[in-house]
């Protein structure tokens, strides 16, 4: 007799601790099956798994192919810095293109 805790892989003796229930010895695995257990339903006989990405359905009790999506990795667009192209146009301004200002007008200004 096998005993399990909690859907724990049956084992042939206890720890000593509560919630230990008997379940069944597991059956004869047939050529090409392998045992695995499920709790529940027990243990369970299925096909090996096949190559690829497959995933077992215990509800199904079958094998069932999973859909991989490709990591698409973000496309960073580089950082272009804009060119700033020197002013090549220096105008001297003569005096007569400035006022001048007078006391009063600088006065009036603060």
């Amino acid at each position: 007799m096998l005993y399990s805790k909690n859907g724990s892989i049956p084992k042939p003796e206890t720890d000593g601790t509560e919630g230990w229930v008997e379940v069944e010895d597991p059956p004869e695995i047939p050529e090409g099956k392998e045992l695995v257990w499920w709790c529940p339903p027990g243990w369970v006989l299925r096909d090996p798994k096949p190559e690829g990405s497959w995933s077992w359905s215990q509800s199904e009790e079958r094998w069932v192919e999973r859909v991989v999506e490709p990591v698409v990795e973000p496309v960073v667009e580089p950082v272009v810095e804009p060119v700033v192209e020197p002013v090549s146009i220096v105008q001297t301004l003569q005096t007569t293109q400035i006022p001048a200002l007078t006391s009063t007008d600088i006065s009036s200004l603060g």
